[in-house]
């Protein structure tokens, strides 16, 4: 069913590239747009709307070019941030308004490249805001001076008259959206698509852990534990074989750094059969202490006595997933790969693992 409600105000996003505007046959205020004005595109925008007797109140418009999107990046095994397209925000408010049909028939762009405010008394304002960003700290902030106006009170009048309220609206949805982003990532974690690595390399997940990390903690601690048991399960229904890689070379060569690209080749890989692997790099004592469950286990430079032989044992055996002593509680060395870097060989490398006499083969060679 057609919505046929008359809608006050619209928000207008669009790309600039031209396969964006096919509707439009001169592509000369496009193109100004592309180069850094986007004043001629929205004088056009508002004749046509007022050759369709749409009166428009107030026109607003500027170009974002310093958007970005943080994606996650298997090869450098964190988020970074990738510049959005350039796009113009146009802003307007009507005198009686009209149909959103009608509002992109007028404008000649697909209707679903506009955007109805939020109901409520500051929804209008809320897109004021948006233009520069001005409640959206974590986003860039444009400057006033960089919005034109073709209709209405001046931006940067306006926005010197709002700010101060902006300011006080963009505190009370940082502490809302919170409240919300927590439960969110609660929920992503515990269904094993979001990693400790990941919300610490993301600004907008940092910032929530930051506020509630004992829960988010807790959510991790009890994910790591499940999978721990869906690894040993899976190992005992014979769906994996443990798989270990010893790295030897002397220092300097790039053990940790072959290593770690085996890592993201690993992750990669999980990602084709839609999986999340996540990886744990221990220290050289205690090596288990913040191990939690990960599939990969990265031993980087680790002393062959940072385990007992009983634990080396478990730990490498391909069949079996046991306890292996850490310092607060055991945790199942549920790895599915472990990766080992030292600069000796297997052999002079587990002679030192404590209590190794008479298994020294056993260790090397396998079980």
């Amino acid at each position: 069913m057609v919505d046929k409600t008359n809608l006050k105000a619209i928000m207008l996003v669009q790309q600039l590239e031209d396969k964006h505007w096919e509707l439009w046959d001169d592509k000369t205020a496009i193109q100004a747009a592309r180069e850094g004005n986007c004043r001629p595109l929205l004088e056009e925008v508002v004749t046509r709307l007022s050759s369709e007797n749409i009166k428009v109140e107030e026109a607003y418009g500027i170009i974002h070019n310093k958007d970005t999107i943080s994606v996650w990046n298997t090869e450098k095994m964190k988020n970074i941030d990738e510049p959005k397209a350039n796009h113009v925000h146009f802003l307007f408010k009507f005198d009686k308004g009209a149909s959103l049909q009608k509002l992109a028939l007028a404008m000649g762009i697909e209707s679903q490249y506009l955007e109805k405010l939020k109901s409520g008394r500051y929804g209008y304002d809320n897109c004021q805001a948006y233009l520069v960003h001005a409640k959206d700290d974590s986003k860039y902030q444009y400057s006033a001076n960089e919005v034109t106006t073709i209709l209405g009170e001046d931006y940067v009048s306006l926005y010197n008259r709002k700010m101060k309220s902006w300011i006080r609206g963009r505190a009370k949805k940082e502490a809302q959206e919170t409240n919300l982003s927590v439960d969110w990532i609660i929920a992503e974690v515990l269904a094993g698509q979001l990693t400790k690595n990941q919300i610490l390399l993301t600004d907008e997940y940092y910032k929530v852990y930051g506020q509630h990390k004992r829960k988010i903690n807790e959510a991790l601690d009890t994910a790591g534990e499940r999978k721990s048991y869906k690894t040993v399960a899976e190992l005992e229904a014979g769906k994996f074989k443990k798989t270990v890689i010893f790295v030897k070379a002397d220092s300097g060569i790039g053990k940790t750094a072959l290593s770690k690209k085996l890592i993201g080749l690993l992750q990669m890989v999980a990602i084709k059969f839609n999986q999340v692997w996540d990886f744990c790099v221990t220290a050289s004592t205690n090596a288990f202490d913040e191990y939690n469950g990960q599939d990969i286990l990265f031993l980087d430079d680790i002393r062959g006595d940072s385990l007992t032989v009983s634990d080396w044992l478990k730990l490498l055996d391909p069949y079996m997933i046991s306890p292996i002593s850490a310092r607060y509680h055991n945790k199942l060395g549920s790895a599915k790969v472990i990766i080992i870097t030292s600069t000796k060989h297997p052999f002079k490398f587990f002679e030192n693992a404590k209590g190794v006499k008479g298994h020294l083969k056993m260790l090397v060679l396998g079980h």
